[in-house]
């Protein structure tokens, strides 16, 4: 085997394929591509010498620049660094491509010609795109763990002084009943008067009112610290616990309550009565509930769609059904079939990162059930899930 048939092995090893531009006082006067660019650009040899400008008209506009500085540089002899930049395939599909040229001198120092030599990094170029999103992803989740422990911590120390609001709000309730048929006695024999610059006749009853709202506004903060603190706890992973669904559902509703009050004017629930027990955990089940939800509320395009979350229970009873409703944007069909993949995700742009609903879709399905999306352009999005209910032994 002699020297030039061993080099032209190892090119072939070390490229997909070779192009040739030969130059003449800094101009073009013809250009080989090699018969390897069929399998990288879809096109052959004869398309090319056909229509001179097609590999341009193939880079994008995004990277054409670029390419044009890299010839322009070639054509003037001076030495090119190693160009990725992306093609569109004969066949439509974006393609990664790495361009390596290697200029060749006369002796004069004359640029003569100079070799483009093409790899095709497109299957490269997905798989690090790919790792940079799981390391996004990890990072995603080492916050949320962290975030995780965080909040239960703030649920700890905001429950502390509510608890003294709680004990006061309830002792000064106590008093004022007592109180108040004393004052009520002083207004009959004396007259009205004033309390912290108040007619006490006149706000007598918004004074009961105020210690009233104080009450169940501390009881709702009691709730929503109670419910961030279950929602954070370190999940066991144990799919045997007797699951109540309309719990679930309104645990969900509270961690989830700010977001819903942003997105939409329209909210409405409904529960079934009676509705059976499921086995499960509890604590994935609500981040179903949760990741459904928020995909709702982004999906939304003012606050004037609404979204409705029902519970239902099939007819023989051996199934309850959590049902998430929007008037959103919808999900293409062509989006629709790989909704739930890893990774993929229509909202890339609002740091969507592809992951509730794949994750979603197999804690159902590690609990025998079922979610279905169904949806399309401009007429919302119903998820369904189904789950199969306790049978007693």
């Amino acid at each position: 085997m002699d020297i030039e048939e061993r080099y032209g092995k190892l090119i072939n090893y070390l490229t997909d394929y070779i192009y040739t531009v030969t130059i003449r006082d800094g101009v073009v006067i013809d250009t080989y591509h090699g018969p390897g660019c069929v399998a990288v650009t879809g096109y052959t040899s004869e398309d090319y010498e056909a229509n001179p400008e097609l590999w341009y008209n193939m880079v994008p506009p995004g990277d054409r620049e670029k390419v044009l500085e890299q010839a322009r540089l070639a054509l003037a002899g001076e030495e090119v660094s190693a160009l990725e930049h992306r093609i569109i395939h004969r066949d439509g599909f974006t393609r990664w491509i790495r361009n390596k040229i290697v200029v060749t001198k006369d002796e004069s120092g004359n640029p003569i010609a100079y070799d483009g030599l093409i790899n095709d990094i497109t299957q490269l170029k997905r798989a690090e795109q790919a790792a940079a999103i799981r390391t996004q992803q990890l990072i995603q989740a080492d916050k949320m763990a962290s975030l995780g422990i965080l909040v239960a911590g703030i649920a700890h120390e905001v429950n502390n002084p509510n608890n003294f609001i709680r004990l006061n709000v309830q002792l000064f309730s106590k008093i004022w009943k007592d109180v108040v048929p004393i004052l009520d006695g002083h207004l009959r024999s004396e007259g009205d008067f004033s309390l912290a610059g108040m007619s006490y006749n006149a706000s007598k009853d918004k004074l009961a009112q105020s210690l009233d709202g104080i009450l169940i506004g501390s009881e709702r903060i009691q709730n929503i610290t109670r419910s961030l603190t279950e929602y954070a706890r370190t999940d066991s992973g144990a799919l045997n616990e007797e699951v109540d669904i309309n719990k679930t559902v309104d645990l969900a509703i509270i961690i989830t309550g700010n977001l819903i009050k942003k997105s939409t004017d329209h909210f409405k629930v409904a529960y079934c009565s009676d509705l059976p027990l499921i086995r499960g955990n509890t604590q994935q089940l609500e981040q179903v509930v949760i990741n459904l939800i928020t995909n709702a509320c982004q999906s939304l395009t003012g606050t004037s769609d609404g979204i409705e979350v029902t519970t239902q229970c099939s007819r023989d009873k051996d199934e309850v059904m959590i049902v998430v409703k929007d008037e959103g944007t919808g999900i293409k069909e062509g989006s629709l079939k790989h909704i739930m993949d890893p990774f993929f995700t229509t909202k890339r742009n609002m740091g969507g990162t592809g992951l509730g609903l794949s994750v979603s879709y197999n804690i159902v399905k590690s609990h025998g059930g079922s979610l279905v999306l169904t949806s399309g352009p401009d007429r919302g999005t119903t998820a369904k899930v189904t789950l199969p209910v306790l049978r007693e032994q």
